[in-house]
C-alpha cells in the first residue's frame, strides 16, 4: 500500500494516507482492496514514517493470515472426502446386511415349508407301513433313489392317493428350494462379511485422511494465532499513534466511514440478489428432495426443477437465494443450510459446529437439488457428477473447482461475467466473488445438467 501511494507528497501526507489504510486493516479489511480518501493536512513526519511501518506490516501479516485461512478451508474440504467415504462405507455394510437379513428370512421359510412337507410324508408312509402289506412296502422301498422314486413306485404298485404322490413331489421341490436358498442365504452373510471388512479398511483409511486434514488444519491454526498477535501488536501501536494525533484519528474515522458506506452498499446489493432469486423460486413449485447418502459416485436424481424454469436459473437461484448465510464446515445438505461439525482446528476456533450454514460442497448439495440432482458431500466427487468441459467453455450453471497435490479442494458455482457465488471459509458467509483465476484452479468445468 506504501508503494502504490508513492512518495508525491511529504512524509506528513504519506502517514496520514497510510493511517487511512491501517484503518481498513483493523476493521480486517485488506488494504489493497480498498481506497483511501484524500489525507487532511496536519500530522508529524515522524508519526508518518512509523504508520506507513507499520501499514506496511500489516499489510503483509493481512495477506498471510488470508492465505493461512485460505489454507485451513482446502484442509476442510479434503476432510469432508473422508467423512463423505467412511459415510458411504457404512451405508453399504448397513445395505448388505439388510439384504444377508432379507434371504435369510426367506431361506428359513422356505426350509419350514420343506419341513412341512416331509413331516406330511413320514405320517402317510408310516401309515403305510401299518396298514399295507410290510413285504409289499419293503420291495417298493428297496433301491429306491429319493421320494420322487418312492412315489413313482408306489404309486404304480397302487400303494398311495394322488394326493399322497403330491405330497411327495412337494416335498422333494420344497427340499431342492431349501438347499438353494440356503445357499443364496449363505452367499449374502459372506458378501455382509466382506463388505463389512472392506468398511473397517474404508475407515481406517478414513480416519487417518481425517486425523492428517485435521493436523495441516491444526498447523495452520497455530500460524494464524502467531500472526495474529504480530497483527495485534502493530494494530495496539497503530491506535497509540491516533491517540496522540489528532489529524492521525480524523483520517481514521474518515476511512471507517467509507468503508462502512461501502459496507452497506454491498450488503444491499446482496440483499436484492438475494430477494429477486427467492421471487424466482416462489414462481414454481418446490421439488421433494431427500437428502443424498454421500458417495463416491453421484447418485440418481429426485425432484426436479419449478416448472417453465430453465434447471441452470434454479440451481443459480437456490444458490443466491442463501448470500450472507454463515459459513459452516460440513453444512448444507438438500434441504438447506445444517449444523456445522468438529474439525479440530479453524473451524472450531470459528465455532463452526455450533452454526448453521454450508461449506462450498454443502451450498452445491442445496443448489443443485433444486433440480432434481442429487451431489456427495465432497467437492472432489462433485466434479465426476456430470460431463466435463474446458474452462473457457464455461457457461452459468456449471460448477469450477480449484487443487493441489492432495486433490480438490474448493467449489463454486459459475454465475457468468466472470463472478461466482461461493461458500469460501470459516468465519466468513456465502457470497458472489470475482473467480479466481490462480494456479490452482482446474482446466475444466461440470456440467450435472448437462
Amino acid at each position: 500500500m506504501a508503494r502504490a501511494v508513492g512518495r508525491s507528497r511529504a512524509g506528513t501526507a504519506t502517514g496520514l494516507v497510510l493511517a487511512c489504510a491501517a484503518a481498513l486493516l483493523l476493521a480486517g479489511v485488506p488494504a489493497s482492496a480498498q481506497t483511501a480518501p484524500p489525507p487532511p493536512p496536519g500530522g508529524t513526519a515522524a508519526a508518518g514514517a512509523e504508520v506507513g511501518r507499520l501499514v506496511g506490516q500489516l499489510s503483509t501479516l493481512q495477506t498471510q493470515l488470508d492465505g493461512l485461512a485460505e489454507k485451513a478451508g482446502q484442509r476442510q474440504e479434503l476432510a469432508n472426502r473422508a467423512v463423505a467415504d467412511d459415510t458411504a462405507a457404512r451405508g453399504r455394510v448397513e445395505q448388505t446386511r439388510r439384504d444377508a437379513a432379507t434371504t435369510r428370512a426367506a431361506a428359513d421359510r422356505v426350509a419350514a415349508d420343506a419341513e412341512s412337507a416331509r413331516t406330511r410324508v413320514d405320517t402317510w408312509v408310516a401309515a403305510q407301513y401299518q396298514q399295507a402289506d410290510a413285504a409289499s412296502i419293503g420291495t417298493a422301498l428297496a433301491g429306491t433313489r429319493g421320494p420322487q422314486d418312492v412315489a413313482d413306485r408306489l404309486q404304480l404298485q397302487g400303494l398311495v392317493t394322488a394326493e399322497q404322490s403330491a405330497d411327495l413331489e412337494s416335498y422333494e421341490n420344497a427340499r431342492v428350494e431349501a438347499a438353494n436358498s440356503d445357499s443364496r442365504a449363505r452367499a449374502a452373510a459372506a458378501d455382509a462379511a466382506d463388505a463389512a471388512t472392506r468398511a473397517a479398511a474404508t475407515r481406517d483409511a478414513a480416519g487417518r485422511e481425517l486425523g492428517a486434514a485435521r493436523n495441516a488444519v491444526a498447523d495452520q491454526q497455530r500460524q494464524i494465532t502467531g500472526v495474529t498477535a504480530q497483527r495485534q501488536a502493530a494494530q495496539t501501536r497503530l491506535a497509540q499513534l491516533e491517540a496522540s494525533d489528532a489529524a492521525l484519528a480524523a483520517q481514521r474515522r474518515r476511512a471507517e466511514a467509507a468503508q462502512a458506506a461501502q459496507q452497506r452498499a454491498q450488503d444491499s446489493a446482496d440483499a436484492a440478489a438475494r430477494d429477486a432469486a427467492r421471487a424466482r423460486l416462489a414462481r414454481g413449485p418446490a421439488p421433494a428432495v431427500s437428502t443424498p447418502t454421500p458417495s463416491p459416485s453421484p447418485s440418481s436424481p429426485s425432484g426436479s426443477a419449478p416448472s417453465g424454469q430453465d434447471p441452470a436459473q434454479t440451481v443459480i437461484d437456490r444458490a443466491l437465494s442463501e448470500l450472507g448465510t454463515t459459513y459452516a464446515w460440513g453444512g448444507g445438505d438438500a434441504n438447506g443450510p445444517t449444523q456445522g461439525i468438529h474439525d479440530g482446528g479453524v473451524a472450531d476456533a470459528f465455532g463452526d459446529f455450533d452454526k448453521t450454514g454450508f461449506d462450498c460442497s454443502g451450498l452445491m448439495v442445496y443448489a443443485f437439488a433444486a433440480a432434481g440432482k442429487s451431489l456427495p458431500h465432497y467437492s472432489g466427487y462433485q466434479e465426476d457428477a456430470g460431463a466435463k468441459y474446458p474452462l473457457d467453455q464455461r457457461k452459468a450453471g456449471d460448477m469450477l473447482f480449484w487443487a493441489d497435490d492432495d486433490g480438490v479442494h474448493h467449489v463454486a458455482l459459475y454465475l457468468g461475467d466472470d463472478k461466482m457465488v461461493e461458500a469460501p471459509e470459516s468465519g466468513k458467509v456465502v457470497r458472489i466473488a470475482p473467480v479466481r483465476f490462480d494456479d490452482e484452479i482446474v482446466p475444466t468445468v461440470t456440467r450435472p445438467l448437462g
